[in-house]
């Protein structure tokens, strides 16, 4: 959509701001604000608007998690919409620019840089209190914008009106912009996350080099680090995965078999705390690294890193949790799911079956990872003896890391287009022209093929169709998947 109302919402926007507590995360009870119709003009002159704009913008970036973890995993071989609630055409893939999640997306990407570059232009210069870590997370949020519109979109403008860029421009403006943070901020945590996303944009943009190169410092500095995006059940915004895969109760999102074991991740861990949903995570340097070895062909440290991944991620906490809610679409649901510890699974027709991906839910609490999980051992690490072999556990491990955290659908190389009103509003962009088209890779199977699997109720073993993990590395060569190959 074209960004051209952004700056008639935005005295709404500031008020929404203005009412944000800087210290903590919960938002004031806006029955407390005398003055509803402050103007943007009134709003910079308050007491520390910078730091509150902050917060609002910390807001609207948790907003932008919501739709873009909703839609993106949707569209991934990560679960299956089973009902009817949600997006029921991602699922095929068929995605089209008039799609509602597609314009959601975008809007919420745009809103999120333009509420941190409005930050940056005009409330942070009017604020004298206006602090160099305020600064810092303002540009943050501007890089993770151009991060999430360089990873997700065929293109998107960079600027209300402009032209539609490729992802190499957007990925590069966020290694700008997390650079620029990094240097604002003495906080070493919040260094280090910078860090860490621009490893990230470098890892998507192909950078090799660059992208070890931060990894690489996150690797020795700040291996379990963690940068959350929250949520608030009281004053929003909600956790929508949390919803859709623990809180309604009625089945809305199955994970594909293989990952039943991750699954809800997201819980109600008090009556009244939202799980949070990991945007950083000192994981990902590891994964970087090792990829990157397996692409020089020095298939020994790429192993060695990997194993020395599976210690950071035996580290990160498990839940005991209550989900017999979830009968795994045995209440009216598209597809029945496996839903007892005793079904194996096969990754495809053609690989082994295995045993402990599957849980029993009926008969009392089950233990999930919370962070990070996965089902790689150090002992199928080492049995990997060639490259195929070693990259395939590594996207595996992607997969099961990364989970309902929406970033699967771009490692299989699929890209959302911009949205129609974008091109209905901004003369930049043709109706008919390449940005309006969403890219499928040939190598995507349709019709659902990203979640069949083979099951019948009673039965001991699940097939999953399309092992995806060894269609990335089958692919690997392509310039849609596997950056570094």
């Amino acid at each position: 959509m074209s960004n051209g109302n952004v700056k008639s919402r935005l005295p709404y926007i500031a008020l929404m701001a203005a009412v944000i507590t800087a210290p903590g995360c919960d938002l004031l009870d806006p029955t407390e604000v005398v003055n509803p119709t402050v103007t943007e003009a009134d709003f910079i002159q308050t007491r520390n608007a910078a730091a509150s704009w902050a917060r609002g913008v910390e807001r609207q970036l948790a907003i932008t998690v919501n739709q873009v973890v909703m839609g993106a995993e949707v569209a991934s071989d990560n679960l299956f919409n089973n009902r009817t609630l949600f997006n029921r055409v991602f699922d095929i893939p068929e995605i089209e620019p008039t799609d509602v999640t597609v314009i959601d997306v975008q809007r919420a990407v745009h809103r999120l840089r333009e509420m941190a570059t409005r930050g940056l232009e005009e409330v942070v210069p009017a604020d004298p209190n206006a602090s160099p870590e305020t600064v810092a997370q303002l540009h943050f949020a501007r890089g993770y914008s151009s991060l999430l519109a360089g990873e997700l979109f065929v293109s998107l403008p960079t600027e209300a009106g402009g032209t539609a860029e490729a992802p190499g421009v957007h990925l590069e403006r966020a290694v700008t912009e997390f650079t620029q943070a990094r240097s604002l901020s003495s906080d070493a945590e919040f260094r280090a996350a910078a860090t860490l996303a621009i490893a990230r944009a470098q890892y998507r943009a192909g950078n090799r080099a660059a992208a070890v190169a931060a990894a690489s410092e996150v690797r020795g500095a700040a291996p379990t680090l963690i940068r959350w995006a929250e949520f608030d059940i009281t004053d929003g915004p909600t956790n929508q995965m949390q919803f859709a895969i623990f809180d309604s109760g009625q089945d809305e999102f199955q994970p594909l078999p293989r990952l039943d074991f991750l699954f809800p991740k997201y819980f109600s861990r008090t009556a009244g705390a939202q799980s949070p949903v990991a945007i950083l995570k000192g994981e990902e340097a590891f994964l970087i690294l090792a990829e990157a070895a397996i692409s020089q062909g020095n298939l020994t440290e790429a192993r060695n890193v990997l194993v020395e991944l599976l210690g950071i991620v035996a580290q990160r906490p498990t839940a005991s949790i209550n989900d017999t809610g979830q009968v795994r679409g045995r209440r009216g649901g598209t597809w029945i799911f496996p839903n007892a510890s005793n079904i194996l699974v096969a990754a495809s027709a053609q690989d082994e079956p295995r045993a402990g991906l599957v849980l029993t839910r009926g008969e009392g609490p089950v233990t999930v990872p919370v962070v990070s999980g996965t089902s790689v051992s150090a002992e199928m690490l080492e049995a990997a003896g060639a490259e195929d072999e070693l990259l395939e556990l590594l996207y595996l491990m992607r997969q099961e890391i990364f989970v309902v955290e929406g970033r699967r659908m771009t490692d299989l190389g699929i890209r959302l287009p911009v949205a129609l009103d974008e091109a209905l509003t901004n003369p930049n962009i043709a109706e008919g022209g390449p940005d309006l088209v969403a890219r499928i890779p040939p190598f995507i199977p349709l019709d659902y093929g990203l979640n069949r699997f083979t099951y019948s109720d009673g039965d001991t073993l699940a097939v999953i169709q399309h092992n995806m993990n060894r269609v990335i590395v089958q692919n690997r060569t392509s310039d849609v998947v596997a950056p570094f190959h």
